[in-house]
């Protein structure tokens, strides 16, 4: 059986996110949560000012650093990507 708490971080990671990606552009929440694997930067949700203030707030929100290695990483370019890559971060500093 899935960990409460682990579902419970994944869901506010998530919901946090499509949150994010709907107060700052003109998607409605259904189309966010209907394409969490899309490239954000090429589907141009965001260009690259956004992007500092999104990674700025996600550090803030979580309390995580990214690094130059995850910047690399081509899943840091959707949803999912990111939140997979904030809850490994979260992990890695219990």
């Amino acid at each position: 059986m899935p960990d409460p708490e682990k579902i419970t971080m994944e869901t506010k990671i998530l919901e946090w996110l499509v949150d994010w990606f709907y107060n700052n552009t003109n998607l409605s929440k259904e189309e966010i949560s209907n394409n969490l694997d899309a490239n954000y930067f090429e589907d141009g949700w965001i260009d690259s000012f956004k992007f500092i203030l999104f990674i700025s707030e996600i550090e803030s929100q979580f309390g995580v650093s990214f690094s130059n290695d995850n910047f690399q990483d081509r899943s840091f370019s959707t949803i999912n990507g990111i939140a997979l890559m904030i809850r490994r971060l979260l992990n890695e500093e219990r």
